[in-house]
């Protein structure tokens, strides 16, 4: 939930009058201190930002008897010393080099290479606040000096071009990107994740559009590059192969929504076709692909270190991601209402949603669906449990096993449909059920 502006502007103003008193206290014991990095770039764009970044001449003995609370994350000389707020942090670095021009100058982009002292001079050597005003992301210094201390870099701009809007990448820096695809190799997955984790709240498809323009893909991405020229029917798919498909799906669910699960689900929810794929008579089919889909996504999103509960949500969304699409749904509905919940159905029907619409545009069986699972929602909401697979079990006295599931569906689904309002019908039913077993 998006707090109101009132309220952001006070937890600003909290954090740098905590963030002053920190500079204070470096100043006091005799070293330099700055606010630097992505918290001056977001002052000046007036974004709203988390953690406040210092940077200080102090290293980190000295850091660690001024503020005895600090944690040390990483090891010495590249670690940062960890400030712990109410609800945010503040993280502390020694200068990269001898001095803040040093430290500066080996920061990835101008526009992350200023600095703001206690009184709120800003120190700008490299020329990063005309960039911003521009609008442009440009390496510090030399680009490909960059580019060669972190490869990763190419993916940061990328990634700074797809969540900094309105911004376009200058040219020298994008040249320099497109020459360096020979030194992205051997990075670990979980900095690859960090990055396109956080263009969910940006622009995806801008990203994949570069990914794709300067090569990048195939290194970044592999089974999305993967699903090139994987052929569909075109009845279902008149836009083309599914990597086509999956372009517009990200598209349109920028445009759609701002649920970063839907938009990673949308990202994931065809990568199995290229394993599934077989014609049967005359049509293109891929049999099983949201299944091990779900599969390989939860893999993906594991190595690339993104948070278990994302994962899990996601996974589920592009296992699940046909039952909205299928004539079959209404008994499996309701029991992921009760597995996952009302929000992460609705973002289910989302993700169908754009699917369709990324597709043939056929809502038949969708708007059918949603009819259940809107259903479902009156329903169930703040009802406990009518019955449970131990009174399935005691009643027909059989063993757990999927049987016990699928008569459960079997239930859910009359709930949904207002045929089974109470537990005494649930029963009821059990016990009709053993006259003709």
């Amino acid at each position: 939930m998006t707090r109101p502006f009132f309220v952001r502007v006070k937890m600003i103003k909290d954090k740098l009058s905590r963030s002053c008193d920190v500079l204070r206290l470096f100043r006091e014991n005799g070293f330099e201190a700055y606010i630097v990095g992505g918290t001056v770039r977001d002052l000046i764009l007036g974004s709203h930002f988390t953690d406040v970044d210092i940077a200080t001449s102090a290293q980190p003995k000295d850091i660690m008897d001024i503020f005895p609370g600090a944690k040390m994350v990483g090891n010495e000389p590249f670690c940062t010393l960890v400030i712990p707020q109410e609800g945010w942090t503040i993280e502390v670095t020694p200068f990269q080099g001898d001095t803040l021009f040093d430290d500066l100058s080996r920061r990835d982009f101008t526009i992350n290479a200023m600095a703001i002292n206690f009184v709120g001079e800003l120190v700008d050597p490299f020329g990063g606040l005309q960039d911003i005003t521009k609008r442009i992301i440009r390496f510090t210094g030399s680009p490909g000096d960059r580019i060669k201390e972190d490869p990763i870099r190419c993916i940061r701009l990328f990634r700074f071009a797809s969540t900094l809007k309105g911004f376009s990448i200058d040219g020298p820096s994008m040249e320099e990107a497109k020459e360096s695809l020979p030194l992205f190799e051997n990075i670990p997955p979980e900095r690859v994740g960090k990055e396109v984790y956080k263009v969910l709240r940006g622009s995806p498809f801008r990203f994949l559009e570069l990914l794709h323009d300067t090569g990048f893909l195939a290194p970044v991405l592999p089974q999305i590059y993967a699903l090139k020229n994987v052929p569909q029917d075109p009845y279902l798919h008149p836009e083309g192969d599914v990597y086509e498909h999956t372009r517009l799906c990200i598209k349109n669910a920028e445009i759609l929504t701002n649920r970063i699960d839907v938009r990673a689900a949308a990202l994931f929810h065809d990568i199995a076709k290229p394993n599934t794929i077989k014609e049967e008579e005359g049509r293109i089919r891929f049999i099983g692909h949201e299944k091990d889909g779900g599969k390989l996504a939860k893999e993906i999103m594991t190595r690339w270190a993104w948070p278990s509960y994302f994962v899990r949500s996601v996974a589920a969304m592009v296992r699940w991601h046909m039952v909205p699409l299928i004539s079959s749904a209404p008994r499996r509905i309701p029991k992921l209402y009760m597995q996952y919940g009302r929000s992460w159905l609705d973002g289910l029907f989302l993700l169908s949603y754009i699917d369709i619409t990324s597709s043939n545009g056929d809502y038949t069986n969708w708007m059918e669906n949603r009819e259940i699972a809107l259903s479902c929602l009156f329903k169930f909401s703040g009802k406990r449990k009518l019955i449970s697979g131990r009174d399935v079990m005691d009643i027909l006295n059989i063993e757990q096993g999927p049987e016990v599931g699928r008569i459960l569906s079997t239930i859910y689904e009359l709930m949904a449909r207002g045929k089974i309002k109470s537990r005494d019908d649930a029963l009821n039913y059990l016990k009709h059920m053993i006259k003709y077993k």
